[in-house]
């Protein structure tokens, strides 16, 4: 890590933490973590900082475009070690529980219980669908569960749905349908937002949480004037904008992200991603003192031209950010 704040020191980019956010400016991310295996850069995404630790999880949805399989995996941001822990079907999220070691993780189209020690894997009951046209893709631990989301394999039919997850009763509840790939969300109070990433839909809804259900859509950002198609997101430390990775299939080199405020949808800063147009998810993490943004990027559908375009594909980013304390962590689930 002190390599990587050399190079930022040598480019100019350490964060300015007095930043008037009314202001656009621009970051710089570098080259974190570049997996050794071609199928840890197909479709890495959802990366969480892990509670108590200097790691950031995340999933390996699925190793290339023939396989149906994927891995869980923790990279410790001090040493550079990332741990891989591979499973049987393609993973979409994970979250941490109350049981250390123990991650509740959206898999195929159900959920389970991974333990990371004994890799013993334990299903849970929960089905979302019998339609093999979709599976989990992004989740959020909230509150009393987990709101996640499925995505039609095609990405171009709206038989997907956002889901909340009971998980003192075990219960699975539909919190809206109609989508084609859920993805970021972020729940603060009564304000939903979310991502369906095909329609290049990023959304705000009112969340009616005893009847587990979002109403009163309303657009964050104009989807036509977005770069891409919006994917992760994660919400700034107050919560009143949300930083969005941006997944580009164009014959580009460079990746983008962006900070909206929901408030209006105006701009306030972005990050770019140089070399790694397929960008998933960010993640805030704090390091060595200071706020950093990570961000996964893929491989996923990208032509030999483009990636011979892109030559930090399916690497692992980092980036300064102009904040002096990182978004409150999501809760640790409690399975009954």
């Amino acid at each position: 890590m002190k390599d990587i704040e050399k190079r930022h020191q040598r480019q100019g980019r350490m964060a300015r933490y007095d930043l008037d956010l009314s202001m656009k400016s621009q970051y710089s991310a570098v080259e974190l973590f570049a997996p050794a295996e071609e199928g840890l850069r197909y479709l890495p995404e959802g990366p969480r900082a892990l509670r108590g630790t200097k790691e950031v999880g995340w999933v390996a949805i699925q190793h290339s475009a023939e396989e149906t399989v994927g891995s869980l995996n923790r990279l410790d941001l001090v040493s550079g070690e990332n741990r891989r822990l591979a499973l049987a079907g393609r993973p979409g999220f994970f979250a941490e529980t109350e049981t250390p070691g123990k991650w509740l993780v959206g898999m195929e189209r159900q959920l389970v219980l991974v333990d990371w020690e004994s890799g013993v894997v334990e299903d849970l009951g929960v089905t979302v669908s019998e339609d093999e046209r979709v599976i989990i893709n992004d989740g959020l631990a909230v509150e009393g569960g987990v709101l996640f989301g499925t995505k039609h394999l095609g990405f171009s039919e709206p038989i997907a749905a956002l889901y909340f997850f009971d998980a003192a009763a075990r219960t699975l509840h539909t919190v809206l349908d109609g989508q084609t790939c859920s993805n970021g969300k972020d729940l603060r109070g009564a304000r939903l937002i979310d991502i369906d990433s095909t329609p290049k839909a990023i959304s705000r809804y009112h969340w009616d949480a005893a009847a587990r259900r979002a109403t009163g859509r309303e657009w964050v950002v104009d989807p036509a004037s977005l770069p891409a198609y919006p994917d992760g997101l994660r919400p700034s430390p107050d919560g009143e904008s949300v930083v969005v990775a941006f997944f580009n299939p164009g014959a580009v080199s460079d990746g983008l992200a962006r900070m909206y405020r929901v408030a209006d949808g105006a701009q306030e800063c972005e990050w770019v991603i140089p070399g790694s147009p397929r960008v998933t998810c960010p993640e805030f993490v704090e390091l060595d003192g200071k706020v950093k943004i990570v961000f996964t990027t893929a491989v996923e559908g990208m032509p030999a031209e483009i990636r011979a375009m892109a030559p930090g594909a399916g690497s692992m980013y980092i980036a300064d950010t102009p904040f002096d304390r990182v978004p409150a962590r999501p809760p640790l689930v409690k399975i009954q």
